[in-house]
């Protein structure tokens, strides 16, 4: 019966982790774009360790390769600069078929934008069958590093030497900001970013809101051509109010973009060909993942689906489960009896961290990896390793002995025995862990736009020592009360009597565990902040943004909240539990067992 009850509990494991990995990665259908051809993507042909922050680009073979890669996907391609190599594209475009929107770097350096303005010509008279149009400058008044006079300067050069239409690039608000530049050029660029927007939209309203910024210029600015510069969707990283980052989101915004703008007319380039990896040192992960195709130059969607939002799934299912048996491998050396249930509920618990931690790790691969990035990813993953087998290792004990006494309980004092090795791990990794998430709670609150939420870290933590406390609480030694078992000081140490010889009272409370109280507090007092902060908009975007803070507040769809945000939030709370769970314990009043 004992066989049966253990075989049943792997075997309901087993399904519970296929079905956590297997059910959001089901296919998406979508329907092949209109033309059967994207009109431009925004093309950066960078790969790991090139960038123009470490000045080292891309070689002329690499070029040709990917733009023979985009060629059967699309008409055109825009570029950023007239110079880091890329002097070669027209040329290479030619040959695969490729028109090009070349495009001139202008920044506060004055040298290097003579140098940009002067490639772009010479490139756009050499090729003009090839350069069907320029950009001078992307976002350089956004950046605020150049006056309009400067940039209708530059403009007005390029011009006068070209005889392709000319333009600047930047987010469609800043055209109603300076619409004296409308006047210099032949065609607007303007930047469509929806998940960049201060108020941010979900893909559902992507498109619609799109239209309706489209339509604002093209009121404000009757008779002059527009051009979509840039509009896209990242694939990784932070949510920003309901916009969530990810796969099949992308592959949704970019179907629906591509069928709004063939039903209105639009002319338009999309962000990006490859992801650009190094912008994660200036965006965040999610500005290194707007691709459509991975750095390694893998495609990520067919633009005719379907769509799986992680193709690895089978691997990391396979991986979790694999790893939920080493750990029950291993616990089942140890020389101790557990009835049938108590190795169901390890089973359970092995393979809920299990597949938790290789979700962490997966998204730890696939995030930034810039060495203090690599180095914070590493640490967590260490310290949560460390806690899930403590955690196991306590549970292993407490569910064969019937609780954590190792001696009997009499008499109204008791001293507490030493720490064990485990237990000392097992404290000290949940408290370094608890100070991460109120560090990093803190940084997303004071700056948070390019910060990603650790809820894949810190959810291990939130699912342990709960279940741990739980379990102690039910198989607790007689004579100890169930809130003994729920505080971090004492999660992992011997269960002894409720009068054990501390102090008592609120005063004691804070002589026994004032960091982990404090810290506890200061959890609850992050999750606060992180509701106001993030909730439902990113709090940076409605101080800093370009509209008034009342007409950006009224803009704000309140059913649509930033569920990441507020599950971080949640998580917060339910690591607080244990932290404060021993000032709780220590108010009680003395009693006699």
């Amino acid at each position: 019966m004992r066989l049966i009850l253990i075989l049943a509990a792997i075997l309901v494991a087993g399904l519970a982790n296929l079905a956590v990995w297997s059910l959001p990665n089901r296919p998406v259908p979508l329907d092949p774009p209109p033309g059967g051809k994207l009109r431009s993507v925004s093309f950066a042909p960078f790969r790991d360790g090139q960038s123009p922050l470490t000045q080292v680009f891309p070689t002329n073979a690499q070029i040709e390769e990917d733009l023979a890669a985009l060629a059967p996907q699309v008409a055109g391609i825009r570029t950023y600069t007239s110079l880091e190599g890329l002097q070669v594209v027209p040329e290479m475009a030619r040959r695969h078929g490729l028109q090009v929107t070349m495009g001139a770097w202008l920044s506060s350096k004055t040298e290097k934008n003579e140098a940009e303005i002067a490639s772009l010509i010479d490139l756009a008279n050499r090729y003009p069958d090839v350069i069907t149009r320029v950009i001078v400058g992307n976002e350089v008044l956004l950046r605020r590093e150049l006056t309009p006079e400067q940039v209708t300067g530059y403009i007005d050069r390029v011009k006068a030497a070209v005889k392709q239409p000319v333009s600047y690039a930047d987010v469609w608000e800043w055209w109603l900001k300076y619409p004296q530049i409308a006047d210099h050029v032949d065609y607007l660029t303007i930047h469509l970013l929806p998940y960049w927007e201060d108020v941010p939209a979900g893909v559902e309203g992507a498109t619609e809101r799109i239209r309706q910024s489209y339509r604002s210029i093209a009121q404000r600015f009757p008779g002059k051509p527009i051009l979509v510069g840039e509009t896209g969707w990242p694939t990784q990283g932070r949510s920003r109010g309901a916009a969530v980052p990810g796969l099949v989101n992308k592959a949704k915004f970019v179907n629906a973009f591509v069928r709004m703008a063939e039903q209105e007319g639009f002319d338009y380039n999309v962000i990006e060909a490859f992801d650009q990896e190094w912008k994660a040192k200036l965006e965040g992960t999610v500005g290194g993942h707007w691709g459509l195709y991975n750095a390694d130059r893998t495609p990520k969607f067919s633009l005719a689906g379907p769509v799986i939002g992680n193709v690895a799934w089978p691997w990391l299912f396979a991986a979790s489960s694999g790893l939920a048996l080493v750990l029950l491998g291993g616990l089942s050396l140890l020389r101790r009896h557990l009835p049938g249930t108590g190795w169901v509920v390890l089973i359970l618990l092995a393979q809920a961290l299990s597949t938790l931690y290789v979700r962490a790790g997966f998204v730890a691969a696939h995030g930034k990896h810039y060495w203090q990035d690599t180095t914070l990813a590493v640490a967590m993953l260490a310290l949560t390793a460390a806690l899930v087998l403590a955690v196991l290792l306590t549970a292993h004990r407490t569910l064969a002995s019937g609780g954590l006494a190792r001696e009997p309980l009499v008499g109204l004092r008791h001293a507490r025995p030493a720490l064990t090795r485990t237990e000392r791990v097992g404290r000290w990794s949940a408290v370094a862990l608890g100070v991460a998430g109120l560090v990093w709670s803190l940084l997303i609150v004071y700056d948070g736009r390019y910060r990603d939420f650790p809820n894949p870290y810190l959810l291990i933590p939130a699912v342990a020592l709960p279940a741990l406390g739980l379990i102690r609480a039910v198989r607790r030694p007689v004579g100890t009360e169930t809130r003994d078992a729920l505080g971090i000081a004492s999660l992992f140490r011997p269960a002894v009597p409720a009068d054990d010889g501390e102090p008592r009272g609120l005063c004691g409370a804070v002589r026994r565990m004032p960091v982990e109280s404090l810290l506890g507090f200061g959890l609850l007092l992050g999750a606060l902040l992180t509701v106001v902060a993030e909730g439902f908009v990113p709090l940076e975007s409605l101080i800093y943004g370009q509209l008034p803070f009342m007409e950006a507040l009224h803009e704000v769809d309140w059913t649509l909240p930033n569920w990441e945000a507020l599950g971080w939030a949640a998580l917060q709370v339910v690591l607080a539990l244990p932290f404060l769970a021993g000032v709780w314990s220590a108010r009680r009043p003395l009693r006699r067992i």
